[in-house]
């Protein structure tokens, strides 16, 4: 057993902080939090103690890539790599963003199975990376533009019902449409609906019978009424979603994932290019913003995604903060509840006794100032440090690691 000792500790349920923080983790769970973390059990026999920093729950990235970097531009390059190229990258990216701070990702469609094989060679114990949850080969339509990730183009209902069933049979944990285009190309609307309701319809009924949700790439248009006609748990993107949109997600219980910083920046550069790109992309991404105020504003639900720019997941919680959000709600939109929208909610998202310990420390407070989300110290996944930033041999011991006695 060891003991995590800092300035406080966010818990993921509720607005305050406990302070000091302290937590006692046994294993792979915590075992008691707050001063309870002194009296429980045997003596530990590790106390990390940091000073200035903030306890929390690991993030969770609930829309990433496996195999592409969005802080590049050569998107096309990137997926047409070999199958092991492939891997082997989105290995390395996926551990930047576990030193980040995120130890649950929620992919959302790779090529070559590269996402079913990482979360293998995760849950094995064969690479150190964030708790993978993944989608398989996403579905999209031959005549849409964006969804380079996508590796089953069809229009028809009956292929999309055999191509959800073939990712079932492979083991996926959620089932992913493209139902709207990109914003890649100028020459294209990119809330032009692709798919129908009854398209939509078809994923849905073989996915929902097998227990797995299905998300839908989607920014806003036509599509919004035919994806919630049809029965899907979760809108990617929607950027670009109307009043009417929203209100028609709130009324079905459709989930929102807020994806700025890909388009918005400040690190996100697929979409980057000429000065006119820039120009046109920065009006999209006003919009895109707006949504997102609207959203925050009126208290519907969402959680946060990063789109592939790995390592940033902080950036999407400094946007929306910027947009009108509570620091403390942000912080639950990457925590607690994408947890319960994974359907991992008695095991992630909160530090609570019982639960797994995916634990980060950051340098600050971040309820005072978000950006002390982007300064992470520590990280514990599954009660195993992985990393460990400047704990020891700092001539002002400002942060210390001590055996008891």
């Amino acid at each position: 057993m060891f003991r995590l000792e800092a300035d406080r500790l966010i818990d993921g349920v509720h607005d305050l902080p406990r302070e000091p923080g302290e937590i006692a983790i046994a294993g792979e769970r915590i075992v008691a939090v707050g001063r309870e973390s002194r009296a429980s059990g045997p003596a530990p026999s590790l106390v990390l103690s940091l000073p200035g920093c903030t306890l929390l729950p690991g993030l969770i990235d609930f829309h990433s890539h496996v195999g592409i970097d969005t802080r590049r531009s050569d998107l096309v390059v990137q997926v047409q790599a070999p199958p092991g190229e492939y891997l082997a990258r989105g290995i390395g990216l996926l551990q930047e963003d576990l030193c980040a701070g995120t130890t649950t990702v929620r992919l959302c469609g790779d090529r070559h199975g590269a996402d079913l094989a990482l979360r293998r060679a995760a849950e094995d114990g064969s690479i150190i990376a964030p708790r993978p949850r993944v989608a398989g080969r996403a579905i999209r339509s031959p005549r849409t533009s964006g969804g380079a990730v996508a590796s089953v183009l069809t229009d028809d209902a009956g292929e999309i019902s055999r191509a959800v069933q073939e990712n079932l049979d492979a083991g996926v944990d959620l089932v992913k449409l493209f139902v709207s285009g990109g914003v890649g190309d100028p020459a294209r609307d990119p809330t032009e609906c692709v798919y129908t309701e009854a398209h939509v319809a078809a994923a849905v009924r073989h996915a929902h019978a097998a227990g797995r949700p299905v998300a839908v790439h989607l920014l806003g248009g036509p599509g919004v009424a035919a994806a919630v006609g049809g029965g899907v748990d979760v809108i990617e993107h929607g950027w670009f979603l109307t009043d009417g949109d929203l209100g028609l997600m709130a009324r079905r219980n459709v989930l929102l994932t807020i994806t700025l910083g890909v388009l918005c920046g400040p690190r996100g550069h697929l979409f980057g290019g000429d000065p006119t790109a820039r120009a046109r992309l920065g009006a999209l991404g006003e919009a895109a913003r707006e949504t997102a105020r609207k959203v925050i504003a009126r208290r519907l639900p969402y959680v946060l995604g990063t789109d592939a720019v790995h390592g940033c997941l902080a950036d999407e919680l400094r946007w929306v903060v910027v947009l009108g959000e509570s620091p403390s709600r942000a912080i639950r939109a990457a925590t607690a509840r994408p947890a319960v929208a994974l359907g991992l909610g008695d095991q992630l998202g909160s530090l609570e006794p019982g639960k797994v310990a995916d634990v980060i420390a950051v340098e600050g407070n971040p309820l005072e100032d978000i950006e002390a989300m982007t300064r992470v110290r520590l990280v514990v996944s599954r009660g195993r440090i992985v990393r460990a930033a400047d704990l020891e041999g700092r001539s002002d011991e400002k942060d210390r690691v001590r055996r008891p006695g």
